[in-house]
């Protein structure tokens, strides 16, 4: 199995870099196709990134 950590095992730091274009482009894409599905659906939530991926991920 691949040794890249999924979203859910990230940092803040780690999130923020990955969607910054720091990584592989494909991971910046899918985190703000996350992000995006997040404000969508929770438009008056502040959240920081990781309680964003976690909740999309239960979601799902």
């Amino acid at each position: 199995m691949s040794e890249v950590k999924s979203f859910l095992e990230m940092s803040n730091r780690e999130l923020f870099c990955v969607l910054t274009g720091d990584r592989d482009v494909m991971a910046q894409m899918a985190l703000q196709k996350i992000i995006r599905k997040y404000m969508k659906e929770y438009p008056d939530r502040d959240a920081d990134l990781m309680t964003m991926v976690k909740v999309i991920a239960e979601e799902e």
